[in-house]
Formats: C-alpha cells, structure tokens, sequence
C-alpha cells in the first residue's frame, strides 16, 4: 500500500508452495500483476515445472506442469511408479540435471536410481492433466498414527481464515501415536482459537487438525 504498483507485470514465487489464499490475494490486490510460480532444484538448473496466471488461479496449489527438457514421475515406497493422483516422492531426469555431487559418490549412490531417475525428497503428486503438486519434503512429513501430514497443507487450511496472518505447522512427539500435529499462528488480536478450530474441521480431515495451537504475539521468525 501507499505505492504505485501499476507497471508490475509479475509476482513470482519459488522456494516452497505458496498458500493458495495468497495466489487469490495477489490477483484481488494487483491491478495488472500476474501470481507465477515454478518448482525446481539447484540439482536441476532451476529448471522444473511453472505455471502463471489464470491456469493458475484455477489450481492455486499447482507449481505447474514439467518443463519439456525433464520427465517426471511420482514412486510408492518400493520404487513403483504410482498413478495419477496417488502421493509419493517426486523423481525426475532429462537434460536439464546437473551429473552428480562433486567427490560424494556416496551421495550420488543414495540420490540416484539404478536407471538414472533422481530422488528429489519431495513427497508429491501429478494429476490426470499433468499438473504437480508438491505436498511436502519427506523428511518434513508429519506421521501421526501411519498417517502422512503434509505441513504445507495444514498451514494452507490455517491461512484460509481472515485472521490469520501466519502459521507455522510442525510435529510434535506423540507417546501413543508418535507424532502429533503443532500450529504456532500470528493474526488478528480478537482471533478466537475454538473459533478457529471450527473453522478447520471444515477443511482438514479429522487427522490432520492441530492438536496443538499456539497463538504468538509477535510475527514468527524468519530464517
């Protein structure tokens, strides 16, 4: 606010999914500004998927279709190719990859398959028109009770309330059903957490609601 934005062409993003909220906000706020978003790898050249605009406004939780250098799959556990729409980890090859870590052969022994397929840590899925979705790092999954929770989805759910302006999620060990999913929030000084719990429960399964909320004064830190 208080600056002439009108020549902006773009607002980009990178770096982790946006919260979908803030795809719609970006296209009710700027006049002219498109939202944009990609996902990519320092091990790929940056090079991945993108989307823009109105596609993305349609599939504001989208990082686009893959780029036309790269292929990309999604594997189960057991190294099987899953069908569209199943979540699993993201793996990808094509001439856009860099060739392997520099002295680490180690490293590039656990990074890539036998067939040349590399392993990016991702937990994603593709759906029957191509679009990927990141869901989360595998090591940053929440499993509550054999359940995968995904933190970029609760904190997209926590995001949706207008009082909201920041959530972090994270898991919190759990005796009986080893973890549990945490909130930390920042947002209005009236917002109301039981409130807000009813609020949830409308967007999130049973399993992935907070048991843990936590509301900071402050905004949250930055890394």
């Amino acid at each position: 606010t208080g600056h002439d934005l009108s020549s902006l062409l773009m607002v980009g993003g990178g770096g982790a999914p946006r919260a979908p909220e803030q795809v719609r906000q970006i296209d009710a706020v700027f006049a002219q500004a498109a939202p944009n978003t990609g996902w990519g790898m320092t091990e790929t050249n940056a090079i991945g998927t993108g989307i823009i605009g109105a596609e993305y406004l349609e599939r504001p939780a989208s990082s686009g279709r893959c780029s036309a250098v790269m292929d990309m799959k999604i594997v189960g556990e057991d190294g099987a190719e899953l069908p569209a729409g199943e979540r699993g980890e993201l793996l990808v090859r094509g001439s856009a990859m860099f060739s392997g870590y520099w002295n680490r052969p180690e490293a590039n022994a656990q990074a890539f398959t036998a067939d040349g397929w590399f392993r990016t840590g991702d937990v994603a899925f593709i759906d029957d028109e191509g679009y990927v979705f990141i869901v989360d790092r595998i090591k940053d999954l929440i499993i509550r009770g054999g359940e995968n929770i995904g933190c970029g989805h609760v904190e997209a759910a926590l995001l949706m309330h207008p009082g909201v302006h920041e959530a972090a999620v994270y898991a919190v060990p759990d005796e009986r059903l080893g973890e549990e999913v945490g909130a930390t929030i920042h947002g209005d000084a009236s917002l109301d957490l039981d409130e807000l719990r009813d609020f949830l429960a409308q967007h999130l399964a049973r399993f992935e609601l907070p048991r843990y909320l936590r509301k900071a004064d402050a905004p949250l830190p930055r890394t």
